[in-house]
């Protein structure tokens, strides 16, 4: 027998449900405006070249991390009915 009532699991897992999904759009706002500064990188044509990473580099790690956020967000949104009726907690 639970110690914890149902309703406040349902609660528990509905309110960190939210926050997970809250925090993946935020990413994902933020990796919009990531997207912004790597085309600010672009040096103008004719000037050596002078950061670390070359553009085309930049522009695919951020293209994976867009494809990896995406599928995560699938598979949250897959799983929704078990993280919301189920506490969870990260250890």
């Amino acid at each position: 027998m639970s110690l914890v009532p149902e309703i406040v699991k349902v609660w528990t897992g509905r309110g960190r449900y939210e926050a997970l999904v809250g925090n993946v759009q935020g990413l994902a706002m933020l990796l919009d405006g990531a997207k912004s500064l790597i085309r600010a990188c672009e040096p103008p044509p004719g000037t050596l070249y002078q950061y670390s990473a070359r553009i085309e580099e930049l522009e695919e790690a951020h293209k994976q991390a867009v494809e990896a956020l995406r599928a995560f967000h699938t598979r949250v949104k897959t799983y929704e009915a078990d993280l919301v009726a189920k506490p969870w907690k990260v250890s």
